[in-house]
């Protein structure tokens, strides 16, 4: 029975119980995975460790991580909690701007970066900060200044420092659950990232319930691909070392031929990854002689019968409303006679067709989480109908992320499953009233996972955490068999299907700087990309040149459209301090303006949900 009280436990135990074991991969020059055991990342998280204690660190100080997936993330990650320090992380993608804002709001007094490009970036802006020492990750990285040095500089310094190991050790076992571990910078509604305090206590809850709920065990193989930053992959990472499982650090380039090369065993990603993987498994089929893609088609449509048939039985199917006596005999009685009637017919074609699909994605698969964004519902069923269990899960940052997830044995599709022990969740409705089962409301959320707060924000900490409980902004129900589904957002924050958090306001302020647009609003929840809708001005669209007629829809019109297609690239775009997956990859002219009433409030201010219901085919128009 494991019994962890902070992170710096779970890396201790990791290098008692599974040390000599080769826990993390990462690629040489040609591509080929070299393993290391925890047992040598771990002295040299040790030995940064002690270089850190020797520079000043001090627990509770705060250390920019700018960086993305490899071994040297976790080296730093686990020096700096040692210390009983803080780590502040960031994508090495992130803007200077970006960055010299969350050290600067951090007050981070030491930071990790990426590599030689990176630091070069950030020059211009550190001296505006309380940064004192930069450490570059990269092992080819030097440099003649006394304050900027190599990953590999401190490794080497803090084996000299060896003697003064107890201290480090004494200093991590000092370390109290309700310290904080971590400061996420997460989009804020102004647009100003807000830093969410996470505790070892909150991490270490994730930690204990989310590996026996999706079966990770010891010897277990899994591809890191989301970024390491953020707090769903930081999360299964702690959890690969706690069960003695393995991490091989992969990129999207690459990921076809990693599936062969480590075969993993388990895969954690966001939704876009699955999709992809769908759309290029369709690809395949449409391309294949018509004898193997009816064949498919017959194998998926048996599959897919039997398998909503063991779901019902299993009380896996998701109950919006509550069955009647009758309705369920009768359900039931249907459902066992195709459990019964389709099972060696179903077992034969899975094992004629969809062993093939499953050896593509290394053939060792018992199980994804999915999170970040919610799951196409198609994408969700092909995958389990072909035999590869999706534990779709919800969560945010600041419940280090977990909120729900499915569990083995226990996959319901269109929800994401149930909440762990010592959570609790309930929804209400905006009377702040507890609605019954099956009836939408925003969803609340309370226990150990909980954040701490927003870190120098007591304003906006006061907003989103009361009593306790954490209300999410999200729209959900609670189902008849107890699990909860998600089913929209009422902050914000777009998240997009690879699950990146994308702040709207902003862009659409910077579009309707442009005067020929009147009004605008960015979409884009759950899909590739952000696309807008839009309201022109007429007049000063007239004074443009433009031609059109009174009432006619301007998406017809191919002069309006190129023109204001236009308009939104130049707007939108890198040069503007944009990141490729803020940049609209579409749009489409409203029929009329919004109105106070309908589409906005008093305030002018707009409901976007009220929006994306009444135009969701407009919308879904620029997705097909």
């Amino acid at each position: 029975m494991k019994n962890f009280s902070t992170l710096n436990d779970v890396f201790y135990y990791t290098k008692n119980r599974y040390g000599s074991k080769e826990l993390f991969f990462s690629k040489d020059n040609q591509k080929q995975f070299k393993g290391t055991t925890f047992a040598d990342a771990f002295r040299k998280a040790e030995n940064v460790g002690l270089a850190l204690l020797q520079f000043g660190l001090k627990p509770g100080d705060k250390v920019g991580l700018m960086a993305d997936n490899r071994l040297e993330w976790a080296i730093a990650d686990m020096a700096v909690l040692l210390n009983g320090a803080v780590d502040v992380p960031r994508g090495s993608d992130s803007t200077p701007q970006e960055i010299q804002y969350i050290l600067e709001h951090s007050e981070s007094k030491y930071c990790f970066v990426e590599h030689q490009k990176l630091y070069e970036s950030l020059k211009p802006i550190l001296g505006s900060t309380k940064v004192e020492k930069v450490i570059v990750l990269d092992p080819q990285f030097s440099s003649k200044d006394p304050n900027v040095h190599s990953l590999a500089e401190l490794v080497q310094m803090g084996e000299e420092y060896r003697k003064n190991l107890p201290s480090l050790e004494l200093r991590a076992k000092q370390t109290k659950p309700d310290d904080l571990f971590t400061i996420i910078y997460t989009s804020g509604t102004t647009g100003m990232p807000k830093g969410v305090m996470l505790t070892h206590q909150n991490m270490v809850y994730n930690v204990l319930k989310v590996p026996p709920r999706v079966g990770l065990v010891s010897g277990d193989r899994a591809l890191s691909i989301l970024p390491v930053w953020h707090i769903f992959e930081r999360a299964i990472d702690y959890a690969l070392y706690a069960e003695g499982a393995s991490i091989a650090y992969t990129n999207v380039r690459d990921l076809r031929d990693d599936f062969t090369k480590i075969q993993p065993t388990f895969m954690a990603s966001a939704p876009r990854l699955w999709e992809n993987l769908y759309l290029g498994i369709k690809q395949k089929l449409e391309k294949a002689p018509e004898t193997r893609r009816k064949l498919f088609e017959f194998a998926y449509d048996v599959c897919k019968k039997w398998k909503d048939a063991t779901d019902y039985l299993a009380g896996n199917k998701l109950l919006t409303t509550e069955e009647n006596p009758f309705e369920r005999a009768k359900n039931t009685a249907l459902a066992l006679a195709n459990s019964i009637n389709l099972f060696f017919l179903a077992k034969l074609l899975d094992g004629i067709v969809f062993s093939k699909i499953r050896d593509v994605l290394g053939g060792k698969l018992h199980g994804t989480i999915s999170g970040g964004g919610a799951l196409p519902a198609h994408v969700d069923e092909f995958f389990n109908v072909i035999g590869i269990p999706v534990y779709e899960g919800y969560g945010m940052t600041e419940c280090a992320p977990i909120i729900s997830v499915r569990s083995v044995g226990k996959v319901v599709q269109g929800s994401v499953g149930s909440w762990p022990e010592g959570t609790a969740v309930k929804i209400l409705n905006d009377a702040g009233e507890i609605v019954p089962k099956g009836k939408m409301g925003i969803i609340h959320v309370k226990g150990p996972q909980v954040m701490k707060g927003y870190y120098k924000n007591e304003e906006a900490t006061n907003k989103t955490l009361k009593d306790g409980w954490l209300n999410t902004g999200d729209l959900g129900f609670i189902s008849f068999n107890d699990t909860l589904s998600v089913r929209g957002r009422v902050k914000d924050t777009i998240v997009l299907l690879g699950g990146e958090n994308v702040e709207p306001v902003p862009i659409e302020n910077l579009l309707l700087e442009n005067a020929l647009i009147n009004q605008v609003i960015v979409v884009g929840q759950d899909q590739k990309s952000l696309t807008a809708l839009v309201w022109p001005d007429k007049e000063r669209m007239k004074e443009a040149g433009l031609s059109f007629s009174e009432g006619e829809d301007f998406n017809q019109n191919k002069e309006v459209r190129a023109f204001y297609q236009n308009i939104i690239k130049k707007q939108i775009s890198s040069e503007n301090g944009f990141k490729s997956f803020e940049k609209l990859t579409d749009f489409r002219f409203l029929p009329k303006a919004m109105e106070v009433g309908d589409e906005l409030t008093n305030l002018f201010k707009m409901k976007r949900n009220v929006i994306h219901d009444k135009y969701k085919n407009l919308i879904q128009s620029m997705y097909n």
